[in-house]
């Protein structure tokens, strides 16, 4: 992370895309106009004095956010959707620019790991309910510029390149937050504070984790598995002791490491070779995590990580299949058609995560998605209905074996395919 420079709010406002700064300029002389006040606050604040201002924009009024919203989205020409239960709202404007508008508020848990009770509060309370320093940062909005707010040493903390939360119950209230901060750190370079350490290693040792729901720990993973280095995070979890509080039998070796790289570069080149459908990075990542641990404790670790049903049981199914279908790739002489088959009937992820591997299987899925997979006969169903057949099962007997002559080299042109279907299945009439 470079050195961060001295930091004036309306130089820092400056470093948004002309479009944004349109757009808060507006926001700022309709708060002075209705006698609210108006601030950027939290991740776009914390991107912008890291230098990588992000795309979407969130605003806090200091009182309520409906009419405010409303009034902003007819001055701007933007769609809104109101949620007068949280008191916020989201602005869609006509280029596609998103921007969150909610009240400033504070937060009360019942109990650890609930999900919070929210009231209106001040900004200074709105900052104090948020997880970690860097992102209780705000600027107050004014047309022609603005003002930095940092109660909480936010600043200090990013030039320290220091992680740090707000308070001594954050990780107890709120144990995503231990996921999260990892997320950051990773990303942003930073480390947890000594105090911050010892406060994870107390949640966890109260099993906190393991009082959130299924789908709060599962978004939470989800998340971490579309960071862009999630082996970084994984790494620094089971730094931490997160993934062995999460399952005994759930860690991450060099070897896993390695190939969580591999299959990034992979899924990279995946994009552009046009196969479809695509894989989906983080089933992947899970794939990986579950193949590496024993078979008998498979269901029970990604029940841990928060999956559930079909999800959980498609990936057991895939697990259970990897084994035998990597015996197959591995074997003697394998015929494009019948290599063709077996990878066709396998899932996209488990086709990249074999191809993140290394020698005759890796170059038989190269093979496969290079070339096979676009393989086609040049009859079509059209073609077939025109010859007189009904459509049915038979079109697809027909079909697999024009496709199965093709790849193997016995079918070069239109003219062969119809003479095998002629021969074959008769003169329909």
């Amino acid at each position: 992370m470079r050195p961060i420079p001295r930091v004036r709010a309306p130089r820092l406002l400056r470093r948004l895309p002309r479009r944004q700064q349109e757009v808060l300029e507006a926001a700022a002389v309709l708060g002075e106009r209705r006698g609210v006040s108006v601030y950027l606050v939290g991740g776009p604040v914390r991107d912008l004095i890291l230098g990588s201002p992000g795309t979407d924009l969130d605003i806090t009024v200091a009182g309520n956010a409906v009419p405010y919203a409303e009034a902003l989205a007819a001055s701007l020409g933007a769609r809104v959707t109101i949620h007068p239960r949280f008191g916020t709202a989201t602005l869609i404007l006509q280029d596609g620019l998103r921007l969150d508008v909610v009240t400033a508020r504070r937060e009360q848990y019942r109990h650890p790991a609930a999900l919070p009770q929210v009231f209106p509060a001040t900004i200074d309370e709105d900052l104090f309910r948020r997880d970690f320093t860097i992102n209780a940062m705000a600027v107050r909005l004014a047309s022609g510029g603005g003002e930095l707010l940092d109660p909480f040493g936010g600043l200090t903390d990013l030039r320290g390149r220091r992680l740090r939360a707000l308070h001594d119950e954050s990780y107890r209230d709120d144990p995503t937050r231990i996921l999260r901060g990892a997320r950051y750190a990773a990303r942003y370079r930073l480390r947890f504070s000594v105090r911050d350490r010892r406060r994870i290693e107390s949640a966890l040792a109260e099993s906190m984790l393991q009082r959130l729901s299924g789908d709060r720990l599962f978004r939470e993973m989800q998340l971490v598995l579309h960071e862009a280095a999630p082996e970084a995070v994984l790494k620094m979890l089971e730094g931490l002791g997160v993934l062995r509080a999460l399952d005994p039998a759930l860690t991450l070796d060099l070897r896993a490491v390695a190939q969580m790289r591999r299959v990034r570069r992979g899924w990279q080149r995946y994009r552009h070779l046009g196969v479809s459908p695509r894989p989906e990075l983080w089933r992947v990542y899970v794939l990986m995590l579950l193949r590496s641990v024993p078979a008998r404790v498979r269901r029970r670790v990604g029940g841990r990580l928060g999956l559930k049903g079909p999800p959980l049981a498609a990936l057991m199914g895939e697990l259970r299949g990897l084994p035998l279908l990597q015996r197959q790739l591995e074997g003697g002489r394998l015929g494009a058609s019948r290599l063709r088959h077996l990878l066709d009937r396998a899932s996209p992820e488990s086709r990249l995560l074999l191809w993140a591997g290394s020698g005759r299987v890796r170059r038989r899925v190269e093979r496969y998605l290079t070339r096979l997979a676009f393989v086609k006969p040049a009859l079509t169903g059209r073609d077939l209905k025109e010859f007189g057949f009904v459509p049915g099962p038979t079109y697809r007997r027909i079909m697999d074996m024009l496709l199965r002559g093709r790849l193997d080299g016995h079918l070069k042109s239109r003219e062969e395919e119809i003479a095998l279907v002629r021969q074959r299945f008769g003169r329909p009439h």
